[in-house]
């Protein structure tokens, strides 16, 4: 059986309903409470028939910021809440700064950052709200949401992170270890204080792993990246660029439950070379679903849907639609993914 995973952009809310995110989404539950009601009910007036949505939506009982903008934040960087968008990460914290610089940050004062604090009350906010449905980062799912240290310390530093690879594998795997040492303590002290349990899986996005070569990829990125995957009894891995020249590094990565690529990547030489146990998550187009006919899209979708079936099941990742995404390209991808599973089932 294939499924779907859809998740709008804010700004197409905001485009087709008027709804503002900005800073009162983060840190206000009843705000957050109500601008998820209305999406959800939108959601199920224009998708309801494939499942989409709610007549009735559930509370937002928990609180999600992306990891990376999280740890951003603690390293000193700007948040900015634009009101069509989430939460904006601006500046390079650690640009200009030496090796030694780097080594001599100290997690701990990572975790007690303000930023930190201000997640911990927005739990017990949610919690005399909602009793034990409260969450926030879904750490009480036991599953921890994180960015690799690779793509973080690209966020971090900049370019100048390029140069360090190729000049000083050495010294970019001391910093890339660096930023896992100070996401274990943010994330201990927010579990600690929330009592979540012990994880037991880890979801390692690398958005920016497409940017290198499989050879600086193993030198410099698969040791981090192995090191946290072995840290969790299982991993999902996500890489949203075009990755087929990284697939065979992919595989290396241990306890992998499911991998997620980004459009582009070659999904069948995927299906190769990731053991079968590993479930695979396409990312589609957001481009080609915007732009393209229900037709064009169609066939995506139905090619797409081939190789997952050869493999025996699949989620189809719908991610990142734009205000401009017509509904209907949308509503041809459910229906070609139910045309499909109906054919599987009954040949």
């Amino acid at each position: 059986m294939i499924d779907v995973s859809l998740d709008f952009m804010p700004a197409f809310y905001h485009r087709q309903l008027g709804l503002k995110w900005g800073e009162a989404y983060y840190f206000d539950p009843e705000f957050r409470a109500k601008v998820d009601a209305t999406r959800d009910r939108y959601l199920y007036e224009i998708l309801g028939r494939y499942g989409v949505g709610s007549p009735n939506p559930r509370p937002a009982t928990s609180l999600f910021i992306q990891p990376i903008d999280l740890f951003m934040r603690t390293q000193g960087a700007e948040w900015r809440f634009p009101e069509d968008g989430t939460v904006e990460s601006w500046g390079k914290p650690w640009q200009g700064l030496s090796l030694a610089d780097i080594e001599a940050l100290t997690p701990d004062e990572a975790a007690m950052h303000p930023v930190v604090d201000a997640i911990i009350a927005q739990y017990h906010e949610l919690r005399k709200l909602y009793g034990d449905q409260a969450d926030v980062l879904g750490l009480r799912s036991g599953r921890l949401n994180m960015h690799s240290p690779y793509t973080t310390a690209h966020q971090l530093m900049g370019e100048e992170l390029f140069l360090l690879m190729s000049d000083n594998p050495q010294a970019a795997r001391k910093i890339f270890a660096k930023v896992w040492d100070i996401y274990q303590a943010v994330f201990e002290r927010i579990a600690r204080a929330i009592d979540a349990p012990r994880f037991n899986h880890v979801i390692l996005g690398d958005c920016a792993a497409s940017m290198v070569s499989p050879a600086l990829y193993r030198e410099c990125i698969l040791p981090v990246n192995m090191t946290v995957a072995d840290a969790f009894p299982g991993c999902t891995y996500h890489s949203c660029g075009i990755s087929t020249h990284l697939l065979g590094e992919f595989a290396r990565l241990p306890r992998m439950k499911a991998v997620q690529l980004g459009p582009g990547t070659d999904l069948r030489l995927a299906h190769q070379r990731i053991r079968r146990h590993a479930c695979l998550q396409p990312l589609l187009d957001p481009v080609l679903v915007r732009d393209g006919t229900q037709g064009e899209v169609s066939s995506l979708v139905a090619a797409v849907v081939e190789v997952l079936q050869e493999r025996g099941d699949g989620l189809l990742c719908a991610w990142s639609f734009d205000a401009a995404t017509p509904v209907g390209n949308v509503a041809a991808i459910y229906e070609t993914v139910a045309e499909r599973n109906a054919t599987k089932n009954n040949p």
